[in-house]
């Protein structure tokens, strides 16, 4: 069975044979077997649309309760909770959910690989913050809905999308781990695994440290931040891989020479940056804090804000911004409006 970018890729080429005989004045038969070519293709990219693995793509995830198949000393049982996941742990990327939606929704899932859980009053007793799939804290009263992902969360999220589409839909060979230390259990899992990437790892390593720069650079990967950006405008360095990986152990981190960790100062940029009409994808480039990190050593911080609040107001701004590719084309921009 064809896929839908194939179909959507096919209904495309149609459209444009179509087209092209309408402008040559094509004979009235074919134009209309093209017409026909075009609308079967259509009505194909339909039914596939209204599938139900299709679906749930498109759909959120049920914030709801479902079926988890829980697997101790060899018996299953049945246990209708809730999906909450741990504040700070992996970064969940939707392409892999999507993945795992057509491996499920076509029967080629693993059910053997198991889904790791912990209950979510257990977790929260530890003093860690827990979150419902659409992103909103748990608190106490209502824990006992919940169990919080620690291994898994794609494949869960992907149950969670299908489960909008069927509502048969059952989690199957979890196991519960009501761990003390989550930080290191996924540290361990981390370990293991050898897919995780620095963004990865410096998400879990929001739970492992107390260092609320680590905490900080934590939560701007999971708004879309890249680690070494990230770590620039909160400490004016990058973190080295020991810094990291004493981060990840719990350990004190013992940061490069002449870092400074501001918060205050950070945002702030972050904010302006906003303000001024650019996204997340373009200020996690590291040449705009660089930039501005240059300026303000040349001048001082109340100048560079300055420019930097008014900077959206440049005639063009968003095709300048965008030319910008490097620290110095971002302090001429920075020039200009001061």
């Amino acid at each position: 069975m064809k896929n839908l970018k194939e179909v959507q890729a096919e209904v495309k080429k149609e459209e444009s044979v179509l087209n092209q005989l309408v402008k040559r004045g094509a004979n009235a038969e074919v134009i209309e077997a093209q017409q026909r070519s075009v609308a079967k293709v259509k009505g194909e990219l339909e039914e596939i649309k209204n599938t139900p693995t299709e679906k749930a793509i498109q759909s959120a995830a049920t914030a709801g309760f479902m079926t988890f198949n829980v697997v101790k000393d060899g018996e299953i049982s049945k246990e209708s909770k809730k999906i909450a996941f741990v504040k700070h742990n992996r970064p969940i990327d939707m392409k892999r959910v999507d993945k795992f939606i057509h491996l499920i929704g076509n029967n080629k899932y693993e059910k053997a690989y198991p889904i790791i859980v912990a209950e979510a009053e257990k977790i929260l007793e530890y003093s860690y913050t827990v979150v419902d799939v659409k992103g909103q804290e748990i608190n106490r009263e209502e824990a006992k809905e919940y169990y919080v992902i620690l291994d898994g969360q794609h494949r869960g999220m992907a149950f969670a999308k299908l489960a909008t589409a069927d509502k048969d839909i059952e989690i199957p060979n979890v196991h519960i781990r009501n761990e003390e230390n989550i930080g290191e259990y996924l540290v361990d899992i981390n370990d293991a695994a050898k897919s995780w990437d620095s963004k990865d790892k410096y998400a879990v390593a929001g739970l492992t440290s107390k260092e609320e720069a680590i905490q900080t650079i934590s939560e701007k990967i999971g708004e879309g931040f890249n680690p070494s950006t990230a770590a620039i405008i909160y400490l004016g360095k990058k973190i080295s891989s020991n810094c990291l990986n004493q981060a990840l152990k719990g350990e004190d981190v013992k940061y490069p020479k002449g870092t400074s960790f501001n918060k205050e100062r950070g945002d702030k940029f972050i904010t302006l940056c906003k303000v001024a009409g650019m996204e997340v994808n373009l200020i996690t480039k590291h040449y705009y804090i660089d930039g501005f990190n240059s300026y303000a050593t040349s001048t001082n911080d109340d100048t560079a804000f300055g420019a930097l609040k008014g900077i959206g107001k440049l005639k063009d701004f968003q095709k300048k911004i965008k030319a910008v590719k490097n620290g110095d084309d971002f302090i001429k921009l920075l020039k200009e409006v001061a």
